[in-house]
């Protein structure tokens, strides 16, 4: 039996998704191109009580997701928003707002999907009869945040290129992968954006 799709996007995978920084992401959201949500335990807000999926305001967790230097390790959100509420209401309870780690902030694959029809971005889809991509990049890039996740980042980028090579040969039914410049430009954003050293 097949696992039903994604629900959910982290800003990261977004970011790699899209080819950009995950400040330019959060950008969006702060422009009001795309609503970023987290999950909430009961809150209130402007005093009615409130709970489960509701949209966070891109300025207010920008600071997890800053462009240079490190990002903040948490921060308070003290306003969020119902779905299909167009207003920010204030978070009255708990005093001072509710606490988000970078993780906590999620876009749905509805509000990607429809970002991304609006604006002629992303993968692109076979409509129709045709030729199925040549290489797996979904499952390539599952793949590259499992293992910087688990085993964080090797020394130099042209190791990782190799390791993901090496990933492409294992699971393509050929035996077949890209070559290294390619893989090289898939990689290079989450690289520069993510590696500490």
């Amino acid at each position: 039996m097949a696992f039903p799709a994604k629900v959910f996007y982290s800003v990261l995978e977004v970011s790699v998704r899209w080819g950009c920084s995950q400040t330019e992401v959060v950008n969006y959201a702060i422009s009001d191109e795309i609503d970023l949500v987290a999950g909430f335990a009961r809150v209130r807000l402007d005093g009615e009580c409130a709970a489960g999926l509701l949209s966070v305001s891109g300025s207010e967790v920008r600071p997890l997701f800053r462009p240079f230097g490190k990002g903040a390790k948490k921060i308070y959100v003290t306003q969020a928003r119902r779905t299909g509420e167009e207003h920010w209401r204030e978070i009255t309870e708990p005093v001072g707002g509710v606490r988000l780690a970078a993780a906590d902030v999620m876009i749905t694959a509805r509000e990607i999907d429809r970002f991304e029809e609006a604006h002629c971005i992303g993968r692109t889809r076979n409509v129709g009869p045709g030729a199925p991509t040549k290489y797996d990049w979904d499952g390539f890039y599952v793949a590259l945040m499992k293992r910087v996740y688990t085993g964080g980042f090797p020394v130099r980028q042209r190791d990782l290129v190799i390791e993901m090579q090496e990933w492409f040969i294992a699971n393509s039914a050929e035996g077949e992968a890209p070559d290294e410049s390619t893989i090289r430009r898939r990689i290079q954003s989450v690289w520069k954006e993510l590696n500490p050293a």
